[in-house]
């Protein structure tokens, strides 16, 4: 009777978990704050050396004012103006994905910044290898942090990808 007892609880808890669990979301007012003009680097793992690689990086930050899910990245690198171009992150599925990644955290971190994460699955590295991607956002009005992670499928450790550093 006791064994059936402590089974029914367990049961009854996860289902009561899953009715209450609702999906992460996010709006582009999550990202006002980092609208406009900022100075920083791009740090980035070169897969070959495996060493990190450094450069100097500036970005404009805007909503797409054709679209509201869209957040345009305005990327500028002083050393190497061939590789200025623009990225669209676009909020998608009622705010609980950005671009395919699925929003798995949004919280305010020790710090006090706001801290936003998506994972999905994808490909990655020289190799070409399966691999849980992730992409870390952490913003306020003074920083903003832009963070790719890369997990290939069957390790254990997060590879730190590449990482926008940007204040004003």
């Amino acid at each position: 009777m006791k064994k059936h007892l402590i089974s029914s609880v367990i049961i009854l808890s996860v289902i009561l978990f899953s009715f209450t669990n609702d999906p992460i979301k996010i709006s582009y007012k999550d990202f006002e704050t980092a609208f406009g003009n900022w100075n920083g680097s791009l740090t980035y793992l070169d897969y070959t050396s495996g060493k990190p690689y450094i450069m100097p990086a500036n970005v404009s930050i805007n909503i797409n004012t054709k679209n509201s899910n869209q957040i345009i990245f305005s990327y500028q690198y002083p050393n190497e103006s061939k590789a200025n171009g623009n990225d669209t992150l676009e909020i998608k599925n009622d705010g609980t994905m950005i671009d395919d990644g699925k929003v798995i955290v949004k919280k305010i971190n020790t710090d006090g910044f706001l801290q936003i994460e998506t994972e999905r699955d994808g490909i990655d590295g020289n190799e070409r290898k399966k691999a849980i991607i992730k992409h870390i956002y952490i913003l306020s009005n003074k920083i903003f942090i832009s963070r790719k992670e890369v997990k290939f499928i069957g390790e254990q450790n997060w590879i730190k990808r590449n990482e926008y550093s940007f204040a004003r």
